[in-house]
């Protein structure tokens, strides 16, 4: 089982069920499943769509988005999916770059977002037809997904990932959680991110278990749907859990026994936070760590007694730790953690020196610094990068600085991570005025507004004569970074 589309056809004889509607508890059994997705592959060969396309989504967590990305795949294509909370210059970016063959979206949301210069032919989300012809089925290697992720350069970057990485991560992850078809995960998180994808959607498929689709996470509502439907686990963003931490106990009458434990990663996770979470609601949380390049999850905890909160678990593929010439550090030296196997991306749509730089030696190196300890434990030490994660969201400097500098009165910008009790992260800018110009922190916000999507856009605002810079006239940014470390 190497391709989506026979993923689909282990459960076509299914009469169990495989995707929960969480709001209305609309269920599909194997067989239906295999269907509606048949039926909305159809849809998208019948509008143009032939393999190697790209089909794009801005399609809120449904049944119908889970189904138009495995319909995609399906039909041959690589399906786009498109973050909700970007705003139309960030969507223009990306249908500019993965030029895709259609946009399945409501037409009320995208008049929402406003003119779109690169929109190709829209497609209802409710395209369904019962009879027409499909492609021949997609190989291992065709790319099934292509997730564009923040970068370097400031822009992001579309991880290309092939129905092999897709089916091996999720194969991997299921039987390492011993995910059976008694098992039901709930899927809270945005069906844009890889977790939602894999962890939310595949690997309870692969298992031959079934995933609850909830429109979003909302800690208010998170144990009421846990009594609901009764999910075995369910993964989340260490934000999500500190949220369920500051909500009041939930109703003694609300049943949360079914859940074995909770997942988490896509960003650092403090141990006094799972612990907290652990000795309040009595359901263990299982950390692993990984990023879009490698599917999913590279390392996960032990499910059993093994694990170490705190730390991110055990490699699941291969995985080193190295200095700056590939040479292997030993136990408990810091380095750049650098991954291998069928889980790695096949490199960047469109982006040939980005893929050499990420991917040489036949590893994928991914900037992200780390140690293993002497029992073979990740540890997430810092990164090689400036990436800032913030409530799990990816969010680069690079990005924000750019579209700071576009402002008419900005001469300098430079923007660093700040701890946050909620977030992880928030971003704090540093900025100076050109001569004569006034800088208004409102006016600055308002500029990011319709710029940046709000996960993006400053926590704090810092105005200052110039910004400190070294012999060379080159930005420092470590005394901003030791300044934004003292926020209370």
């Amino acid at each position: 089982m190497e391709t989506v589309h026979e993923l689909l056809e282990s459960r076509r004889r299914d009469g169990a069920p495989a995707l929960i509607d969480a709001a209305s508890g609309e269920t599909l059994v194997g067989t239906a499943l295999a269907a509606r997705v048949a039926g909305r592959a159809r849809a998208l060969v019948a509008a143009g769509v032939r393999p190697g396309d790209r089909v794009a989504l801005l399609v809120p967590n449904s049944l119908a988005c889970a189904e138009t990305l495995l319909a995609a795949a399906t039909a041959g294509a690589a399906a786009v999916p498109i973050n909700l909370r970007w705003t139309a210059t960030e969507v223009d970016h990306l249908l500019a770059d993965a030029e895709p063959r259609v946009l399945v979206a409501a037409d009320e949301r995208v008049r929402a977002l406003g003119p779109l210069a690169h929109c190709p032919l829209l497609l209802s989300p409710d395209a369904v037809l019962a009879s027409g012809p499909l492609p021949p089925p997609p190989a291992p290697d065709d790319t099934a997904l292509i997730l564009y992720t923040s970068g370097t350069t400031g822009r992001p970057k579309g991880a290309m990932l092939t129905h092999r990485n897709l089916l091996s991560n999720a194969r991997r992850i299921a039987d390492w959680l011993r995910l059976g078809p008694r098992d039901r995960v709930l899927t809270v998180m945005p069906l844009f991110h890889a977790n939602a994808i894999v962890i939310g959607t595949l690997v309870p498929l692969c298992a031959g278990a079934s995933a609850v689709i909830a429109e979003r996470f909302r800690a208010a509502e998170f144990w009421a749907s846990v009594d609901r439907h009764r999910p075995t686990t369910a993964g989340t963003v260490p934000t999500m859990l500190a949220l369920l931490l500051g909500e009041p106990d939930p109703p003694a009458t609300l049943a949360r026994g079914s859940l074995r434990f909770l997942l988490t990663g896509s960003a650092p996770v403090p141990a006094d936070l799972l612990l907290a979470f652990e000795r309040r609601f009595g359901v263990p949380v299982i950390e692993g760590y990984g990023l879009t390049e490698c599917t999913c999850r590279a390392t996960f905890n032990p499910i059993d007694g093994r694990r170490r909160p705190g730390s991110c678990g055990v490699p699941l593929e291969p995985l080193r730790i190295v200095d700056g010439e590939d040479r292997d550090l030993p136990s408990g030296a810091v380095g750049e953690i650098v991954l291998r196997g069928a889980h790695v991306m096949c490199g960047y749509f469109r982006a040939p020196e980005a893929t050499a730089a990420a991917m040489h030696g036949g590893w994928l190196h991914t900037g992200d610094l780390g140690r293993l300890d002497a029992d073979g434990f990740l540890h997430i030490v810092g990164r090689a990068s400036e990436l800032i994660i913030r409530g799990g969201e990816n969010v680069y400097p690079r990005e924000i600085e750019e579209t700071l500098l576009a402002h008419p009165a900005v001469a300098e910008a430079a923007v660093v991570g700040a701890p946050d009790p909620l977030y992880g992260e928030v971003v704090w800018v540093f900025l100076a005025p050109r001569p004569g110009a006034r800088l208004d922190e409102g006016e600055v916000l308002a500029w990011c507004a319709t710029r940046l999507a709000d996960f993006k856009r400053p926590a704090r605002i810092t105005v200052m004569a110039a910004l400190p810079k070294g012999p060379t006239g080159k930005l420092l940014k470590a005394p901003l970074r030791a300044l934004a470390g003292t926020r209370p």
